[in-house]
């Protein structure tokens, strides 16, 4: 390029700002993605419009559907479902600005609200719905109903979780504890197991607690291995959710939780203002009803790997894990063990040692149910 001048220094400007300008028009011709999940199993139907971005949206209402029209085009996915629901028959999506979600004959209304962090639109629809079967711990004529328990091996796929010192990783052994789990869970304690992975993959940490809403689980057990900056560190914790920590060192691994799997930061109890966070209060909210459960479950888990391992009890804490929010059921996350410690790494190598880790869970979980099975029964507690 000859210069005359100073007039090639003019020309290099202009472009570098139509390249620039070109880079942004494909930037914004890729439209936002808004993925659509609905959860049948409270009193009410609540679908949930997760958003890769923020998008302004307004509701409208006719006899038979509420719509959902966004001020730019979005890619819905999926854009079409039926459901067998008596609040929400189904949805599809017309055009790439309009959810149309099609009513069932009890629908009443509905009231909607947003979160962050991601962007989500979330709408509960009011309704009615036929008589739900019995109680998941009730004994009815015939025999106990088998319950659902829904196993969650942390982590998976880029995100491998702590290491060990000889290279063993988090992601791997939770996978590989996770399966005899669901195994031994239907064999020795009557119970219908659904993993939220079967493969070397990554489930975001909101879709796992959907998936046990989703098949409308008695149960929630998040699988993980700890890491501490101290080898020597050793045994096993259990958590519940909580937005207060139990303690720093709980605060700080609930944090590294929720960051490992893409959530920049876990909800805070407290914001800048001193006012708790309208995300964790709602997703507070949705398990507040079984923490006395989830704590129970927990307490059980622990004794019996306390035993297993013949270490100090390390105690059940509580600290605000993203994976265990939003689950409707008694939800709890195991620390198996310390992955960090030379030891307990070999032990996690070893089928023998996982199978006995697996007995000691399903142990826990044996008595929590048959303790629950004696409260359910008539008279029970009179």
């Amino acid at each position: 390029m000859k210069c005359i001048r100073g007039r090639c220094r003019a020309a290099v400007l202009a472009v570098l700002l139509a390249a620039g300008a070109a880079a942004g028009l494909a930037v914004a011709a890729e439209n936002p993605t808004a993925k659509i999940t609905a959860d049948t199993s409270g009193s009410a139907t609540r679908v949930i419009v997760t958003l890769s971005r923020p998008v302004a949206s307004s509701i409208t209402t006719s006899a038979a559907k509420v719509e959902i029209v966004f001020a730019s085009p979005v890619d819905l996915t999926p854009s079409e479902s039926r459901l067998d629901d008596a609040i929400l028959k189904g949805w599809q999506a017309r055009g790439d600005r309009t959810l149309s979600l099609s009513t069932g004959a009890t629908y009443k209304g509905y009231e909607s609200f947003e979160l962050r962090n991601p962007a989500r639109l979330v709408l509960d629809l009011r309704g009615e719905r036929p008589s739900r079967p019995e109680p998941a711990f009730a004994v009815p004529k015939g025999g106990r109903a088998r319950p659902v328990i829904v196993v969650d091996p942390g982590h998976g796929g880029v995100e491998t979780g702590a290491t060990g010192p000889s290279g063993t990783q988090e992601k791997d052994v939770a996978l590989d504890l996770a399966r005899r789990l669901k195994t031994a869970l239907e064999r020795d304690a009557g119970a219908t197991a659904v993993l939220t992975r079967d493969e070397d993959r990554l489930v975001p940490l909101d879709d796992r607690a959907a998936i046990a809403n989703h098949n409308r689980a008695h149960l929630f057990l998040s699988i993980h291995l700890n890491a501490a900056k101290r080898r020597g560190a050793i045994g096993a914790e259990t958590y519940f959710l909580s937005p207060d920590s139990t303690d720093d060192e709980a605060r700080t691994l609930a944090a590294l939780e929720n960051r490992a799997s893409g959530v920049a930061e876990a909800p805070q109890a407290q914001n800048a203002e001193g006012d708790r966070s309208l995300d964790l209060i709602l997703w507070d909210l949705a398990q507040n009803q079984y923490l006395a459960e989830s704590a129970r479950l927990a307490e059980s888990v622990q004794k019996e790997l306390n035993a297993l391992a013949g270490t100090k009890d390390r105690g059940v804490r509580q600290a605000p894990f993203r994976v265990l929010m939003g689950a409707t059921m008694p939800a709890i996350l195991v620390e198996a063990g310390f992955i960090t410690n030379p030891d307990e790494e070999a032990r996690f190598r070893d089928p023998a040692y996982l199978d006995k880790v697996v007995d000691a869970i399903v142990r826990a979980v044996r008595g929590y149910l048959d303790g629950r099975a004696r409260l359910d029964e008539p008279g029970a507690g009179r």
